[in-house]
């Protein structure tokens, strides 16, 4: 991502533009029934996707945190929806909102803990991990080479896809290969980055491509200082081909999909309890349907063109979430045509 935002939510909702951004939320009094629904995913009350269990139901363990009783995970708010985004006065009784929120809520609910967000700039994570700032690392973080060389990484719970996100007046840019010789802009150190620099190395007419800590608004692509988002999907989903105001699209399908995981620390004593604990509860979130749960119905509010609030679902349950299941610690299932697992 991820990474998988800019600054405040006020912020996020007036300037528009990358991993938050006018699609940020607003919650009006009117519509609070209407969130409740959507948000039913937080605090784990979600019901169930797939099978006939209730989340909380099954108890995991719980001994691998630094604090007792606590479950610290580290992420970056200012990164924006759908991930995790700061409650404001718009949001009466809610620290964060987000579909990571949502799964941090239940998997705190599984292993009878408290939860605890943890702010770090995103491109601080390895250093956070490393100095035990928190337990782990959650903030649609893509399990890839590059980053198992900081982190060691739980079984994925989500499957993510690039897409490139422009101004929807924009008529030159329609797959991946028109990125070619275009300013282009995402998030430091996301897998989009990696796509665009191994391209490179053997394009004769190269991308230029810009990255910076927050992607959310697309403030840059509607200025006209890049010409084009790559993307984390959920982003160019959220802000761009959901986007109410009309300002931008997504371009192209998706490509290169891979894998979300929870990161931890190898030099930390406690990782190996934790990420067994924490495996455990992606999978039964998995097994008892609150993950597909989260991802298909939950959601917050945009806004309009008018400035009016607009319900919008997640929207990230796709056709490849199936693929979490060939990963479960025990009784995996063997879903054919999944996008390769790196070494974590």
């Amino acid at each position: 991502m991820a990474e998988k935002g800019l600054g405040s939510s006020m912020r996020l909702l007036q300037l528009r533009g990358l991993r938050p951004s006018l699609g940020h939320v607003r919650f009006l009094a009117p519509a609070l029934m209407a969130l409740a629904l959507l948000l039913s995913a937080c605090g784990g009350n979600v019901t169930t996707g797939t099978g006939g269990s209730t989340p909380g139901a099954v108890v995991i363990g719980n001994r691998g945190t630094l604090l007792p009783g606590v479950l610290s995970w580290g992420e970056d708010s200012t990164g924006g929806m759908p991930y995790i985004v700061p409650g404001d006065a718009s949001n009466p009784g809610v620290q964060y909102y987000g579909f990571e929120v949502d799964i941090a809520n239940a998997m705190t609910k599984l292993m009878g803990l408290a939860n605890q967000p943890s702010q770090i700039t995103y491109s601080n994570w390895p250093q956070g991990l490393q100095s035990q700032q928190f337990d782990m690392f959650m903030n649609g973080l893509e399990i890839t080479p590059e980053n198992a060389k900081s982190a060691t990484f739980s079984i994925p719970y989500y499957v993510y896809t690039q897409s490139i996100v422009v101004l929807s007046t924009n008529t030159t840019i329609n797959s991946f290969a028109d990125l070619a010789g275009k300013n282009v802009e995402t998030g430091t150190s996301y897998k989009a980055e990696f796509i665009m620099q191994d391209f490179n190395k053997n394009a004769s007419n190269k991308i230029n491509i810009f990255t910076t800590d927050n992607p959310t608004p697309f403030a840059d692509l509607l200025s006209g200082r890049v010409d084009a988002m790559f993307i984390d999907t959920p982003i160019a989903e959220w802000y761009g081909a959901h986007d109410p105001s009309g300002k931008f699209k997504t371009a192209g399908p998706p490509i290169d999909p891979g894998y979300y995981g929870v990161a931890f620390s190898p030099t930390n004593p406690n990782t190996p309890v934790l990420k067994k604990e924490i495996n455990a509860a992606i999978a039964q979130m998995w097994l008892d349907g609150t993950l597909k749960k989260i991802y298909q119905d939950g959601g917050a509010f945009n806004t309009n063109a008018n400035n009016q609030p607009v319900a919008q679902k997640y929207d990230m349950w796709t056709d490849s979430e199936p693929c979490i299941g060939n990963f479960l610690p025990t009784n995996p299932t063997h879903v054919a045509n999944c996008p390769p697992l790196t070494p974590s």
